[in-house]
């Protein structure tokens, strides 16, 4: 059974903080072996590894797989406070456990003594408090990587976009239709909540096939791959594919909650832009060029054309349609503010084309007979 991307993706940030982890527990251990005096053999150095990668391991997995996965949105709906509160709550137990289990390794291998009934005292207490603090650095890097993405976290680290660089990239814009009435028939508080609800419902399938909210704007949010990987295997056409099955799953919960169901409206484009660092109080990375802002064109024709999903041309020529979908051609569309039509492609579910284009053909099988 393959391993999706997403899956793949935090394993790797499971490993990489078992091994810092790890090493912060054989450094912890040394210091504290020279202020309490004791001997650090080869015991304690074995013992003081495996409480760093099994605390770093087992809060990581909670954290990356239940946490921030789809079964920890619970959760991360609840109010800032309260969620601060739940997870402390839970990775403190995480990390009792595990030391009280380690301990218990400890014996077995080495052999059961009056220190190591002691531990279970002061000793474990220390203990708990140092993974706990350790806890909260690996936390709030996790956070910040939530927030402003993991691939941006990442380039600003390394200071990819410190200079303006030039890169080919797909663009997901996706916004949710009927918005302004929305907000006159729910209210602006609960036409917020319908739209963050569905927000949140979106990413994940956006996450899933190796892609990256750039931004929300208002009532649509806009998505991106770099071109190589969100071609490979049409991973694009899939992601909207997943997002659509989503918000059909969950229609139900919509119409409890607020009495209409999110609809959406999607475009997909490809081309270069230019990426870099943008900003002082607020850093980001920033995409700029002709791209976008033929992705932003296609949108609102979109809009005008009431069609759920457009797709241009050079990208659609570029991927493999799913069979799940069907494409259909509209031909060279006049964009504003461009003086070369764009080749434009309206993505419908291939049952409901198959349906339309019998109905048309049946009149023309009458009038011919």
């Amino acid at each position: 059974m393959a391993i999706s991307r997403w899956t793949l993706t935090r394993l790797q940030i499971v490993a990489v903080v078992a091994a810092i982890a790890g090493v912060a527990g054989i450094t912890i251990g040394w210091l504290l072996s020279h202020v309490e005096g004791f001997v650090y053999d080869f015991a304690e150095i074995e013992n003081s590894a495996r409480n760093g990668l099994t605390v770093g391991a087992l809060v990581a997995a909670v954290d990356v797989f239940y946490v921030q996965g789809p079964r920890g949105a619970w959760l991360r709906r609840l109010s800032f406070g309260r969620t601060v509160l739940i997870r402390a709550l839970l990775f403190t137990a995480i990390i009792v456990a595990t030391l009280a289990f380690n301990r218990l390794i400890f014996g077995l291998l080495h052999g059961f003594d009056r220190s190591g009934l002691d531990y279970f005292g002061l000793p474990l207490l220390r203990d708990t408090i140092l993974c706990f603090v350790i806890f909260l650095a690996i936390s709030e890097f996790l956070q910040m990587r939530r927030v402003i993405g993991g691939r941006t976290l990442n380039a600003l680290l390394l200071g990819r976009y410190h200079r303006p660089v030039r890169e080919e990239r797909i663009f997901l814009l996706v916004d949710i239709k009927g918005s302004t009435a929305l907000a006159e028939r729910l209210g602006d508080e609960r036409a917020h909540a319908f739209i963050t609800s569905t927000f949140f419902d979106i990413d994940q399938p956006i996450l899933e096939h190796g892609g990256e909210v750039y931004s929300y704007v208002g009532d649509g949010l806009i998505a991106s791959w770099p071109l190589a990987r969100g071609a490979d295997g049409s991973r694009c056409l899939h992601c909207y594919l997943a997002i659509q099955g989503t918000l059909a799953r969950r229609a139900r919960h919509y119409r409890q909650h607020f009495g209409i169901a999110p609809e959406i409206r999607a475009v997909l484009h490809a081309g270069p832009v230019v990426a870099g660092e943008c900003g002082d109080a607020k850093l980001s990375i920033v995409y700029l060029g002709d791209t976008l802002n033929t992705a932003a064109r296609l949108e609102q024709t979109a809009k005008e054309l009431d069609r759920a999903c457009l797709v241009s041309g050079d990208l659609l020529r570029r991927l493999e349609i799913p069979a799940a979908l069907a494409a259909e051609p509209l031909g060279p569309i006049e964009l504003r503010g461009r003086q070369q039509p764009v080749d434009t492609y309206a993505l419908e579910p291939a049952e409901a084309l198959a349906d339309e284009s019998r109905t048309r053909a049946r009149p023309r099988r009458a009038a011919s007979a």
